[in-house]
């Protein structure tokens, strides 16, 4: 069951719970049912966009702290300027010295409002990507696999929007930074909008990509987010998904 339909579908033939219904025209009305084709787009890009389970329908409000009240507007004009961002090719670094901060949080709602902007009419073809770097980093190495490491160098490469998750979070080998100066050195050079993610200063950076790596990555909207994690702990059990 794909995470758009485990929203599940109200009874009776009243509308259905998506993710689309805040924003949809035809939400609460008669044409909201399981044959909306906005909704089957929807669920193909979602599902084909390698987006974490956990974010998939992870659709609550963040809030700043007081420190990154300013950061969050920014970030907040990105997202609703999406489908310009994408146009543009821009390149946004999101970073934190903290972890918990709701930096992937940022990059997914980004990821998730472009699909649903280009949802209607995309004939379902693939528009966006999430890649978590220590993990694409070992699937590099798999040679036993070569269909599934291909696609994510394929994929990260070359969709419209490609979030690069947690990027000098391993120490990188020749071999590791061949393939991933590949990937960011096309999406730079063909003007294909990126979103980084970091616990790496820019100043840091350098030193674990290089420098004239890090001079791409960060060329364009860089964002210090400082608040403290954001993620809580629990000494009681009850029922239920944990914290994102």
């Amino acid at each position: 069951m794909s995470s758009l339909t485990a929203f599940s579908f109200f009874l009776g033939g009243e509308s259905m719970n998506c993710l689309l219904m805040s924003n949809c025209p035809w939400a609460n009305t008669e044409r909201c049912n399981s044959m909306c084709y906005i909704y089957a787009e929807f669920d193909y890009l979602l599902n084909n966009s390698n987006i974490p389970e956990g974010h998939k329908t992870f659709n609550e409000p963040i809030n700043p702290t007081r420190d990154d009240y300013q950061s969050f507007v920014t970030l907040r004009e990105i997202k609703t300027d999406i489908a310009n961002f994408v146009e543009d090719g821009r390149f946004l670094y999101i970073w934190s010295h903290n972890t918990g901060n709701y930096k992937t949080t940022w990059a997914i709602k980004m990821v998730k409002t472009f699909l649903a902007v280009v949802s209607v009419g995309n004939n379902f073809q693939d528009r966006a990507w999430v890649e978590y770097i220590p993990t694409f980093l070992l699937l590099a190495k798999n040679f036993d696999d070569k269909e599934t490491r291909q696609e994510h160098i394929h994929r990260a490469m070359t969709n419209d929007l490609v979030v690069l998750d947690d990027i000098g979070a391993v120490q990188n080998t020749n071999y590791d930074l061949t393939n991933l100066s590949s990937i960011i050195d096309y999406r730079y050079s063909n003007n294909l909008a990126t979103i980084f993610t970091s616990n790496v200063s820019p100043v840091d950076l350098a030193s674990v990509m290089g420098a004239r790596l890090c001079d791409r990555i960060t060329s364009d909207i860089v964002i210090n987010l400082v608040g403290a994690s954001r993620r809580s702990s629990t000494k009681t059990y009850t029922r239920g998904r944990k914290n994102s």
